[in-house]
């Protein structure tokens, strides 16, 4: 298995997993947001997490405005706005993929319940990131 082009062997053959481990671990830990305040420590696995219902944004939105650096508010912001982005594509693939089926079908009924569902979690990420913003003072 290789990670980032990083070999699990040196270039002599050998195996290496000093590089490898490391180049692996950050790869995991992309798409993780720790959050260090004064008894403890939470870590978020981002793509599991959000969207979140409001009552949890705010909770741990107030945590991250107060503990966290302005790079992994920067992060958090873009992750949000890439996965709104990947909603609403996932809603125009379901739409189309609806429209070639006739109406009431099962094809049909599929493909609508998997846009409304798209629809939904896009509105949940639109309502994350708005909270986020109002509460970080509108960057």
């Amino acid at each position: 298995m290789i990670a980032l082009g990083i070999s699990k062997y040196n270039a002599e053959g050998y195996y290496d997993p000093t590089a490898y481990e490391g180049i692996r671990r950050a790869e995991v830990d992309t798409g993780k947001l720790k959050i260090v305040y004064p008894t403890g420590y939470m870590e978020l696995n981002l793509e599991g997490f959000f969207p979140c219902p409001l009552d949890k944004a705010r909770k741990v939105f107030s945590l991250i405005y107060r503990y966290s650096p302005e790079p992994d508010k920067d992060r958090l912001l873009a992750f949000l706005r890439r996965l709104e982005k990947r909603c609403f594509a996932q809603m125009q693939e379901y739409a189309n993929e609806a429209a070639a089926y006739p109406a009431n079908s099962d094809k049909w009924r599929e493909y609508t319940a998997k846009f409304k569902e798209a629809m939904r979690l896009r509105q949940r990420t639109a309502k994350n990131i708005e909270l986020f913003i109002a509460g970080r003072g509108g960057k």
